[in-house]
């Protein structure tokens, strides 16, 4: 169907462009730190809609308005109460009179009202990790409900016309709307699209979304043997109540390269690790147990952590004959489990690089990576943000 994939070509190309490749550029620095809070939004649109038909395209635009409550459970899923409103239309090729005329087409609207239930993901925040100072967010959805249609007296009117559009040994089964229906009728309704934010603040944004909405044959009156279509493009605001993000200054971050020649910043960590009792332990028991802890969606270590890395580093160096077992991993309530799993896996990887660049041996590190997990400490997700060193 061309409608349905100028529809749908349009959908992906307004997600693709306003979805960014991911957070944040590996130039830019983090200034904060972001921890997600579930919160109500409501929603208000107007435009325009496009019911599928054979007639000319601007004979069955008709105005369209909805109006949406919500609930964002996480970072990239909600699930939203829509009810989608105004009016229909349809319309009909004119048939040929005597063999050398053609008759005038037809066209009837009437009015509707759409409630539907919809799950909304923000595929932003799915490929580049939670950030609400990002201005532009794009998403799709998919719902169901139903559609209730009522004034379908101008269809009536057709109806009555029809007869005379036709030649006179014309099949009479033809010259009728077969679904024709009185009163108000309720169907199916099922819908998918897509949507573009731009956000203002943490509370507002405005946007545009395109809906495809498709119910049975028998909603425009006509016969046809297939679904009936209607297409919505809106735009309209956002509003979120509460407080959607806490935000905190963010640590700055080591690249790995730079980690051995970096500059302590904790001074009286140094001097702790240097205490005669601790040395003697590790010498004598040759074994060290370090846990290195990153910032939410990091996968370098923070300044504080540098000094575990050089202690890892001098006791492989002073116990050749030692291993080391890196094992990443992540929180298990912040992003999903294939994010999760490539974030242990870099936290990983960057240990194990600063231990290479610091002269020790491939074939001395083992790594491995968990994803998100709450093994180690439970319900103090930031102390799952780690990776778990152990030298045997």
């Amino acid at each position: 169907m061309k409608t349905f994939r100028i529809f749908a070509a349009a959908v992906l190309s307004m997600v693709c462009v306003a979805m960014p490749a991911k957070a944040q550029d590996e130039g830019d620095e983090q200034k904060y730190d972001y921890t997600f809070n579930r919160h109500l939004f409501i929603q208000g649109h107007v435009g325009g809609q496009y019911t599928l038909g054979e007639v000319g395209f601007s004979n069955l635009l008709s105005p369209t308005a909805q109006l949406g409550v919500g609930y964002q459970f996480t970072p990239v899923f909600a699930a939203r109460l829509s009810v989608n409103a105004w009016q229909s239309k349809a319309g009909i090729n004119g048939k040929w009179l005597p063999e050398s005329a053609n008759g005038d087409d037809l066209y009837w609207k009437w009015n509707y009202v759409a409630p539907s239930i919809d799950a909304m993901f923000d595929l932003t925040n799915l490929c580049g990790g939670f950030n609400p100072d990002r201005k532009i967010a794009a998403g799709l959805f998919a719902g169901i409900g139903a559609n209730i249609a009522f004034g379908n007296d101008e269809a009536k009117s057709v109806n009555d016309q029809l007869p005379s559009f036709y030649r006179a040994d014309a099949d009479p089964s033809e010259t009728s709307l077969s679904y024709l229906w009185e009163g108000s009728k309720a169907f199916l309704n099922f819908r998918f699209g897509g949507n573009v934010d731009y956000r203002f603040n943490d509370n507002w944004s405005a946007g545009i979304e395109l809906q495809a909405n498709l119910l049975g044959d028998h909603y425009n009156s006509k016969k046809a043997d297939n679904a009936d279509w209607y297409f919505n493009a809106m735009a309209g605001v956002t509003y979120r109540f509460g407080k959607p993000a806490d935000r905190k200054p963010a640590e700055k971050m080591i690249p790995v390269s730079d980690a051995a020649d970096y500059a302590p910043a904790c001074e009286p960590v140094e001097k702790i690790v240097e205490k005669p009792v601790e040395v003697v332990v590790e010498k004598v028991s040759k074994e060290l147990y370090e846990e290195v802890y990153f910032k939410i969606n990091q996968s370098q270590y923070t300044a504080t952590e540098r000094y575990k890395v050089r202690k890892m580093i001098d006791f492989l160096n002073e116990n050749p004959e030692s291993t080391i077992l890196i094992t990443g991993s992540a929180d298990k309530k912040t992003g999903n489990a294939e994010y999760n799993q490539k974030l242990s896996e870099q936290r990983a990887e960057t240990v194990r690089k600063a231990l290479v660049d610091a002269g020790i041996d491939e074939s001395r590190i083992q790594v491995d990576a968990l994803g998100g997990t709450d093994t180690y400490k439970g319900e103090e997700n930031q102390l799952n943000r780690s990776c778990i060193c152990v030298i045997k």
